[in-house]
């Protein structure tokens, strides 16, 4: 199969191997493929990404940077054969899936950060049966794809506890910040403040139903929420930009008793002052992904059109501009997701639409 493969810190598109699916394992070709930020962390700052993983003691984001990496884990794709043990998956059928396989051993690894298991940068992939979902027909195929990084937004808003009554801060409107918008809104939370330098983000976060967007170079979004929120209103915030410095900022500006998730991963080290939110009586949250159970009703708001994932797609590239379109990343003026489509030709971004 045709991959772009990352070995050694370079991107090049070669033909390897494909992968075989064992015992309850489903054999998948990709339709498209995300790029995360955690993907630009993992190609850019390796040795950082993988001494965090080491140091969390987190062994399913470790990988050999020598060997072949295939990335990717932002996912749909079509069934092409089912492993030992699977029923329940025909050919052809269109699943997006937690992106997640065994190993023969039975450690949990993560597709696209394991030398094992190949991700979406790849024409087939191997994945769990039991972490698949099926993608309704009336679904585009590639925009399914979009189920995980808004199951990130949506499944720390449940996470978070924030109901109707309470009022809530976004920090960052990439993918996840914006699920996190659509989830708030859903669950009735307003005042819904969201903080974005990117003028194109700021126009999703108001079409995915933000009350109000400030760009953070103009307006601190916590003056902007004390200036209409009311008194005593329970409050949320959402770090999902990834910032250094960003929380230490957040304890200062945040109010007493408010609750404050960290979602954006920032991967330098950072300092803030505990004392500050100790006396605030400040109440946080590290979140890596979602509940489970988070997965499958984001991709039942997308078939629902509850949300609007199409939106979110700016460009799309074939395996041969996978690390053009990471680089990207930095800019956010220019994209908000780039989709991987192995049927594309070039290293340039395509028009969403290609």
């Amino acid at each position: 199969m045709r991959a772009a493969v990352l070995r050694g810190g370079t991107f090049t598109v070669e033909d390897i191997a494909a992968p075989e699916p064992g015992e309850g394992q489903v054999l998948v070709e990709t339709v498209a493929c995300g790029i995360c930020g955690s993907d630009l962390s993992a190609y850019k700052h390796t040795a950082e990404f993988l001494q965090a993983s080491i140091d969390s003691d987190t062994p399913s984001f470790v990988f050999d940077p020598d060997a072949d990496l295939v990335m990717g884990h932002e996912l749909s794709a079509r069934v092409v054969r089912t492993g030992p043990g699977v029923t329940g998956f025909a050919e052809g059928e269109v699943v997006v899936g937690l992106p997640w396989a065994l190993d023969g051993g039975g450690v949990l690894r993560t597709i696209g950060y394991s030398n094992t298991f190949p991700g979406g940068f790849g024409e087939r992939m191997v994945m769990q049966a039991a972490a698949l979902v099926k993608v309704p027909s009336h679904v585009p195929a590639h925009i399914a794809a979009l189920t995980e990084p808004l199951a990130v937004g949506f499944g720390n808003v449940a996470r978070s506890g924030a109901e109707k009554g309470g009022a809530a801060i976004v920090i960052g409107a990439g993918p996840i910040g914006l699920g996190a918008v659509a989830g708030l809104i859903e669950r009735g939370v307003a005042p819904v403040v969201v903080s974005e330098p990117s003028p194109r983000r700021r126009a999703l976060a108001r079409a995915f139903g933000a009350h109000v967007v400030v760009d953070p170079a103009e307006t601190d979004p916590f003056t902007a929420w004390r200036e209409i929120a009311e008194p005593g209103q329970p409050l949320t915030v959402f770090e999902c930009s990834g910032k250094a410095g960003m929380f230490d900022r957040i304890t200062y500006a945040a109010p007493r008793g408010a609750t404050v998730l960290l979602i954006g991963v920032c991967m330098t080290e950072d300092t803030f002052r505990p004392v500050v939110g100790i006396y605030k009586d400040l109440t946080v949250k590290m979140c890596l992904t979602y509940p489970p159970e988070e997965y499958p009703k984001t991709l039942a708001r997308i078939a629902a059109g509850s949300v609007d994932a199409a939106s979110l797609v700016t460009g799309q590239v074939g395996f041969a501009g996978v690390a053009a379109a990471i680089d990207t990343l930095g800019r956010p003026d220019e994209h908000v997701k780039v989709l991987v489509r192995p049927h594309l030709e070039g290293t340039g971004v395509h028009p969403a639409d290609a």
